[in-house]
């Protein structure tokens, strides 16, 4: 009994040492225990995981709760609804795709601005490279009402702050040929090796816009 009074009294004493920072100290021992995701992490995980394996509309919060082993009313905690998923999911990137447009004007900026809008757009893309390949290969993502109009704007204005307010049909080409590429590019090799994925694409992008 005294063994397991102790082993309870470890974990309470864990559990009050939570170090808020992504870990906590167990008693006795003086390294921090690394914290694992947190529900709401895992449930979006999942939630990723069986979207771009068998669908957006096909997938049901049941099966997500069950692959996580947890109760639908667990879930619920969370996400109301899958509606509130897929937005959680999709929201980050289009509000870093947003930002990403209000910074200097790359159509009016010098070299040094361009290859700061190139960076900052491929590294949103390769960041969230598997939300992107949910959006590339499902209908019902792209057309769900909370999602398509605010993707549709963000799109725009990252062409209009890439082309400028005149810009002439060569201009228009070329920036839509890259945009539209560069997600294409990432999309594919999803899988590959990143940091080449990157260094290829802004390679590619930076010869496209600066010729």
């Amino acid at each position: 009994m005294i063994l397991v009074r102790g082993r309870k009294n470890q974990r309470r004493q864990a559990t009050r040492g939570s170090m808020g920072g992504g870990g906590y100290v167990v008693a006795g021992e003086e390294t921090v225990q690394p914290a694992g995701p947190s529900r709401r992490e895992q449930i979006l995980a999942c939630a990723l995981e069986l979207f771009r394996k068998q669908g957006y509309d096909r997938t049901s919060l049941r099966e997500i709760s069950e692959r996580l082993g947890i109760s639908k009313s667990g879930l619920y905690h969370h996400f109301e609804a899958k509606d509130n998923l897929i937005t959680s999911l999709v929201g980050p990137v289009i509000d870093r795709m947003q930002s990403i447009a209000t910074s200097p004007p790359a159509s009016v900026a010098g070299y040094d601005d361009l290859k700061a809008f190139l960076v900052a757009y491929i590294d949103t893309f390769i960041d969230n490279r598997e939300v992107l390949s949910l959006l590339a290969s499902d209908v019902g993502v792209r057309n769900h009402t909370r999602i398509s109009q605010r993707l549709a704007a963000a799109n725009d204005a990252l062409y209009l702050h890439l082309i400028g307010s005149e810009p002439d049909l060569a201009a228009k080409v070329r920036a839509a040929q890259v945009l539209i590429g560069l997600q294409g590019a990432i999309v594919r090799y999803a899988a590959a090796n990143p940091a080449v994925v990157r260094d290829v694409c802004l390679e590619t992008a930076l010869a496209a816009l600066s010729s």
